[in-house]
């Protein structure tokens, strides 16, 4: 009798744990993507890069932009956009939950010794209990304007397409806040995406009215309107770049480059090898964005941002020349930053963990400092 009373049990327990184990899907990744401990790109840490190839079983599919995945033991989160998975088939866990009930059923019969007991029957005037739905409150859809110069992207991930570039004093409808870093919009145009927080002021009906971070102070003179292709709803070719590429340099530009990148202090903070923005860069990155914004494009690495654009002697800096200078081997370059016109170097600093403003007639920056070149021609 106890034999079989423990049979019963371990069946049961069977029964109860199948679907658990039949929610996670295999899956795999398709381009290199991190693996991170939060469900965002400007939250939380990151484990480590994945490699394409890389195969995982995805545990929690329902959010439109991340997988809650495991991997080699590991449990994060990554982007669904560079991930191919099977959804889970309802029916599998159904039949083989059935074939469990079945084969219990069986071991109940073929014991006579057991006697089967029967739940007590519910009240008729009883009704079972229904978990109601929690309700959202409504969220109208409310306005905004752009303070910066921003990327306007087809995904709330630093490193998905580039729309378009949207200038500062541009109105925009927002539709609904994706979290602390991304506000979902329709620009005037018709298209719908996504703009880092940090460069928009907005207002949205039950949603507290979020004004850009300190260091991003709005602009008072509107900037001169940035040269881009007007964008229809179809996108067929969004540029693969991180930035925007194609404007004409002015007078001016060097200007706003540099305004740019003032506009990051105490938003940017350094990370070897990383290009998050405009939350997480290094050094090369970092003046990478900032000219970016601008329409002038820059490869990522000191090693190709020492070769571009023209030399420039030492006496003859201008505002808006990039500087180099070594780190730890003497006459390697490891460094890089944006002369500023003034005889100071804006740059992101690990040091200081974020951009920060260096006078350059300090010992270490004349005895460190390799050369410098000219991209703003």
């Amino acid at each position: 009798m106890k034999r079989t009373f423990f049979s019963l049990l371990a069946a049961s327990t069977l029964v109860m744990t199948l679907p658990a184990i039949a929610d996670a899907a295999p899956g795999k990744v398709d381009r290199p993507v991190n693996l991170r401990s939060a469900p965002s790109a400007s939250e939380g840490s990151v484990y480590r890069t994945l490699q394409p190839g890389t195969k995982l079983e995805v545990l929690d599919g329902s959010n439109t932009y991340w997988l809650k995945v495991q991997v080699a033991g590991k449990t994060g989160y990554v982007s669904s956009s560079y991930v191919t998975y099977t959804q889970p088939s309802a029916a599998a866990p159904k039949a083989a939950a059935s074939a469990t009930t079945q084969s219990a059923s069986s071991n109940q019969k073929s014991s006579s010794s057991v006697k089967q007991a029967s739940a007590p029957a519910a009240p008729s005037n009883v009704k079972p209990a229904v978990e109601k739905p929690v309700s959202s409150p409504a969220v109208t859809a409310g306005s905004g304007v752009v303070t910066k110069n921003v990327n306007f992207r087809s995904e709330p991930v630093s490193g998905s397409d580039v729309y378009r570039v949207l200038s500062a004093g541009e109105n925009f409808t927002a539709v609904e806040l994706t979290n602390s870093a991304w506000l979902k919009i329709t620009d005037n145009s018709g298209v719908t995406g996504y703009v880092s927080t940090g460069y928009v002021t907005y207002t949205l009906s039950g949603v507290t009215s979020f004004a850009p971070p300190a260091a991003e102070v709005p602009v008072t003179t509107p900037a001169p309107p940035v040269s881009v292709p007007s964008v229809q709803p179809e996108i067929s070719t969004p540029a693969p770049s991180d930035i925007p590429t194609g404007n004409a340099i002015t007078p001016d530009t060097a200007d706003r480059v540099i305004e740019n990148a003032l506009a990051l202090q105490g938003i940017t903070r350094y990370g070897f090898g990383k290009s998050e923005a405009p939350i997480l860069f290094d050094c090369s990155s970092f003046t990478r964005y900032v000219f970016g914004l601008e329409g002038v494009s820059l490869p990522f690495g000191t090693a190709y941002q020492k070769d571009i654009g023209i030399a420039v002697e030492k006496d003859q800096w201008q505002k808006g020349d990039l500087l180099f200078f070594w780190s730890s081997v003497p006459g390697l370059i490891g460094h890089v930053g944006i002369y500023d016109g003034n005889g100071n170097l804006v740059h992101n600093s690990a040091s200081k963990d974020g951009v920060a403003i260096s006078p350059l007639d300090l010992k270490y920056w004349q005895d460190h400092y390799v050369s410098a070149r000219r991209v703003l021609q």
